[in-house]
């Protein structure tokens, strides 16, 4: 049974209520992303437990959303906190799924990035907290994207190819910067998530993403200097993908989610997002020249 029969099929509120169930499931999956990889630990198994009390969590207390509601936010075995984190990942991989639905239908390309996003989400709340892009979800997510290029309705491979200049120009920038400062600016480990997203997005996208990204991240970053820095203890060391361990600048921040959230707007919301560059520079030309 193909895609557009299945649009025949099921009625369109239906569409969205399995579409919206798939992306919490998937959110519940980011969430073993975003506790295990940190520690080495196989998302596959084993199941779910209590961190406090070690308890096995069973199934029907394992329903995206439903359970940590009725559960009040609590372990149903020693009644510890559950952070709502949990919770919010799971919303916000729902919505995402009914953002793509809205967005592209019932197609392979809704299935190629539902998929994309899980790995995504779970990279925003891993730089976060670890400052940290794992390889072990950049590269399925890279090829997923490669393969994306090539289903209907993907940008094409050429285009996916021309979406790699914005990782180019961002990792000689990067390396300037590095000669001239002796310091690194920027991690590898952002250029190889920009390589994903411009292989999604095309050159154009991947530029209006990263002008967005710097925007937004200069904005939160200037919060940031003016509240005193977010808390971070100077012997705290930070996971690496190559195991070099660096404590970050007690004002510094990931860029990591602000690449995320700019593919994100210039994807979900292109005739607003993706045209602020060229609106911008067209303002600036008009007021200077």
């Amino acid at each position: 049974m193909s895609v557009n029969e299945l649009d025949l099929i099921f009625a369109p509120e239906l569409q969205l209520a399995v579409v919206l169930w798939i992306g919490a499931c998937l959110g519940s999956f980011a969430n073993v992303l975003i506790a295990r990889l940190p520690e080495d630990m196989s998302v596959i198994t084993p199941r779910s437990r209590c961190p406090k009390c070690e308890r096995r969590i069973a199934w029907y207390e394992n329903i995206p959303i439903a359970s940590y509601c009725i559960l009040r936010g609590r372990c149903a075995g020693c009644k510890s906190s559950i952070p709502i984190r949990y919770l919010i990942v799971e919303i916000l991989m729902a919505a995402l799924a009914g953002g793509l639905w809205l967005k592209l239908g019932l197609s392979w390309q809704t299935l190629a990035w539902l998929l994309l996003n899980t790995g995504l989400l779970a990279i925003i709340f891993l730089d976060i907290d670890h400052w940290w892009v794992p390889d072990k979800i950049t590269y399925p997510c890279t090829a997923i994207a490669i393969g994306a290029a090539f289903l209907p309705g993907g940008i094409g491979p050429i285009h996916a190819l021309w979406g790699l200049l914005p990782a180019l120009l961002v990792y000689i920038v990067a390396k300037v910067f590095e000669k001239l400062m002796r310091k690194e600016g920027l991690g590898f480990g952002d250029i190889k998530l920009l390589i994903l997203l411009g292989l999604l997005l095309g050159t154009e996208n991947g530029l209006a993403l990263l002008f967005l990204a710097a925007v937004q991240g200069t904005i939160i970053g200037g919060l940031v200097i003016v509240l005193g820095g977010h808390e971070q203890q100077k012997d705290e060391k930070v996971q690496t993908e190559n195991d070099d361990d660096f404590v970050p600048h007690p004002r510094a921040i990931p860029f990591g989610p602000f690449l995320i959230l700019g593919a994100w707007q210039v994807f979900f919301l292109p005739d607003f997002f993706a045209t602020i560059p060229q609106k911008i520079t067209l303002f600036l030309l008009q007021t200077f020249l």
